[in-house]
């Protein structure tokens, strides 16, 4: 019951808001906070929970195959974190929101629970083709957000966002239903006995259309053309659940789907982790060029991710806490990066650096929540981000040395990116700043933060609340546990 809750209810409660008026913002704006936080509950439930699995009911046979396609969702390990992500972020979301949407609260309220219904289903599936439909259902709401609220670049930005990302998927689409017209099933294990029946051309083939839609989603160089003017159009509390939450989804299509599946073929997976670790320092000189604000942050989420992705494809014994704790440190931090920024371009009237300093003498609150974020980015200890980053460092260190050197040299141009935006925003001189009136940082934008600051802490000083839920289990019994869970069908 608690899985079904945590994907349909969501979609549930975004009907729910159509009724609700559109002109009482601030009622509007309770009924979706209660609802946000409902959700959030939930998930934390789902974290002491640990496995679950729903009984599979039969949706319908595929065109062209023989095999019954189930709605079934199962929750284990990484996933659980992934909802928390979602649910959390989500909620931060709409609580940041109501400082800035006014009458227009009700309809992004509308699309975040459909987003966060698609991400919830997108992370809970067991069934392939179940969540290839999730996978792509979140394109939908967060396409209509970015072109309804966004910059005036915004219509721009979600073509692209949704060009690349539907297009990317395509072939995962073609590959998934060959394989199910050559097996017998749908989940991870039956497509991986598929997998196993066919040819070495045919395999790669395969193996490159699962990758793709996944390389965009994330995204991975070179497929990232849609993420930074999406992240920098989209609406701030848009953007943090992007970043925060969303961008997982691939970072998990991988983990979930492409391990167990492909995992075989040791070329492939030497070659996705030079394509992360690429990935990483690109994204890292980007971030360092950056002018942009948001721009900064997307390129700096791009390279964090790219580390991820260089670790799962390591299959180092210690990739998957790795992963875990960097996936949970990435999307509390970049969220929180987001939201504020959002807050310092209402300020500042534009996304531009420099037209965004001396912040922090003007309004003490924003600078001081602004500098612990841009410095719990850093991956400093006592934040979760420090856990994270060391275990990808030893993750990739057991592959070999260059993997890590390149890993660390991501880190240390991190630093270099970060503290340049802190300068930049908080301390540095804004262009004409004595003609603008002085803001101060609206209650609501600071608890939103703040509560995603204290569980990076938490979190920094309490990993294990994070691992042990993954109960001490290697990367083989995990990838096993995906494969058995075709015992339901």
């Amino acid at each position: 019951m608690l899985l079904h809750l945590l994907v349909l209810a969501p979609f549930a409660v975004a009907l729910l808001m159509v009724a609700t008026s559109g002109f009482d913002s601030k009622s509007t704006s309770r009924i979706a906070i209660l609802f946000g936080a409902i959700f959030t509950a939930l998930s934390i439930r789902l974290i002491t929970v640990g496995y679950a699995a729903t009984s599979p009911i039969e949706w319908f046979t595929l065109p062209g195959t023989s095999t019954t396609l189930y709605y079934s969702l199962i929750s284990q390990g990484i996933n659980v974190w992934m909802v928390f992500l979602s649910t959390t972020v989500s909620l931060i979301a709409l609580i940041a929101a109501r400082e800035s949407f006014g009458n227009n609260y009700k309809n992004f309220a509308i699309g975040i629970f459909a987003l966060l219904g698609a991400m919830n289903g997108t992370f809970l599936a067991s069934d392939a083709v179940l969540f290839f439909f999730f996978f792509e259902a979140m394109v939908v709401p967060a396409a209509i957000l970015i072109a309804a609220y966004g910059g005036k670049d915004r219509k721009a930005a979600a073509m692209n966002f949704a060009i690349y990302t539907l297009a990317g998927s395509a072939p995962m689409a073609i590959a998934l239903w060959y394989l199910l017209s050559v097996g017998t099933g749908s989940s991870a294990g039956h497509l991986f006995m598929a997998y196993q029946g066919v040819s070495a051309p045919i395999q790669t083939l395969l193996f490159v259309s699962f990758a793709l839609a996944f390389l965009v989603k994330t995204p991975l160089f070179p497929f990232h053309g849609w993420q930074a003017q999406a992240y920098a159009e989209a609406p701030a509390p848009l953007s943090a659940v992007l970043a925060g939450a969303m961008s997982k989804a691939g970072v998990y299509g991988f983990f979930f789907w492409v391990l167990p599946i492909f995992g075989s073929d040791s070329s492939m997976m030497n070659l996705m982790m030079w394509i992360g670790l690429f990935t990483a320092v690109y994204g890292a000189l980007m971030a360092l060029r950056a002018t942009d604000a948001k721009k900064l942050l997307a390129f700096s989420s791009m390279g964090h991710l790219g580390l991820a992705i260089a670790a799962i494809f390591s299959l180092s014994p210690t990739m998957i806490p790795a992963v875990l704790v960097l996936l949970v440190a990435h999307g509390l931090s970049s969220s929180s990066q987001f939201i504020l920024t959002g807050v310092a371009e209402r300020f500042a009237e534009s996304r531009e650096l420099k037209k965004m300093g001396g912040l922090a003498a003007r309004n003490p609150v924003f600078g001081f929540l602004f500098g612990f974020a841009c410095i719990a980015a850093l991956a400093v200890p006592g934040t979760a981000g420090f856990i994270g980053e060391f275990l990808i460092l030893l993750s990739l260190w057991q592959v070999g040395p260059v993997p890590a050197i390149l890993a660390g040299l991501c880190l240390i141009l991190s630093a270099v990116y970060m503290l340049r935006f802190i300068q930049a925003v908080i301390f540095g001189k804004a262009d004409k700043v004595e003609t603008r009136p002085c803001h101060k940082i609206s209650p609501f934008d600071a608890a939103a933060v703040g509560v995603l600051l204290l569980l990076l802490v938490v979190f920094g000083v309490r990993p294990a609340l994070i691992m042990d839920s993954l109960n001490g289990a290697t990367q083989d019994e995990v990838v096993a546990d995906m494969e058995d869970s075709e015992d339901v069908f």
